[in-house]
């Protein structure tokens, strides 16, 4: 690639879509904001009212539209405000993850988590670990 080519197509950021709950994860991220703490550039919340309510096409379309990587973060087990979200959302990870490999996308790029009320300080240290993790641009 010629020079000029190169400084025409600056390196963009990893897009990263991370959905959260609506209970302690999001409350997590609420805190990071008040407490200043930044999130890596591209990674796009999206706040769903239980992790276990989503559907393995939802996050495989996060990945059709052009995600470098998805992390789930719910509340940790024992936490969930309706009881079985924990579980559900292990199920719907476990099924993803299968249909991800069969599609030819790496395990780097789906991860599952969970982040208690209030900790921002985590919420970012994990949202922050799987950026590195998802590593160099996956799109050509």
């Amino acid at each position: 690639m010629s020079k000029s080519r190169a400084k025409a197509c600056p390196e963009r950021s990893r897009r990263i879509i991370i959905f959260t709950c609506n209970w302690n994860a999001y409350s997590g991220l609420e805190m990071a904001g008040y407490e200043r703490l930044s999130l890596p550039a591209g990674v796009r919340p999206i706040k769903v009212m239980c992790l276990g309510r989503l559907h393995p096409g939802l996050v495989l379309k996060a990945f059709e539209l052009g995600a470098d990587g998805v992390l789930m973060v719910g509340c940790p087990p024992g936490e969930c405000r309706y009881e079985f979200g924990n579980s559900r959302a292990e199920d719907l990870f476990k099924e993803t993850r299968a249909l991800a490999h069969l599609l030819g996308i790496g395990e780097e790029r789906l991860r599952l988590d969970w982040v208690a009320a209030g900790d921002g300080k985590a919420f970012t240290e994990k949202v922050r670990c799987f950026v590195e993790d998802v590593g160099v641009d996956t799109r050509l």
